[in-house]
């Protein structure tokens, strides 16, 4: 492990904390992804991949949106909103009903690393 530490703080020293990589290592880095705010979403009717890539399709539109990920099986959305991205609820909202789909609950929460940071990778 010695080896590589010398490599990994290359690699950190390189990119400047630019947030090109998430490294549990170099704070500067772990700094500037967690300024980017996670909203999780309880959707009705989504029952498959289908309707997943419709509401995804419509989310990714919304301006500020950096990624989507579905969890069919519990009907909820993850939108994570770029760093520094004002996203209101509203939008988020209307996509999903653009996509023929219902919102049940939106809950934004504080940073899309703190959402994270307890889950195993």
């Amino acid at each position: 492990m010695k080896r590589l530490l010398p490599s990994v703080l290359i690699a950190a020293a390189l990119l400047g904390g630019s947030g090109a990589m998430a490294c549990s290592l170099c704070p500067r880095v772990a700094v500037a992804a967690s300024s980017s705010s996670l909203y999780r979403i309880s959707v009705s009717g989504m029952v498959c991949s289908f309707c997943a890539q419709g509401v995804e399709k419509r989310l990714k539109a919304v301006a500020g949106i950096e990624a989507v990920r579905i969890d069919l099986s519990n009907g909820m959305v993850e939108v994570t909103a770029r760093s520094g991205a004002a996203l209101d609820t509203a939008s988020l909202k209307q996509a999903i009903r653009d996509a023929g789909y219902d919102v049940r609950r939106i809950d934004r929460v504080a940073s899309a690393s703190a959402a994270t940071a307890g889950k195993p990778n």
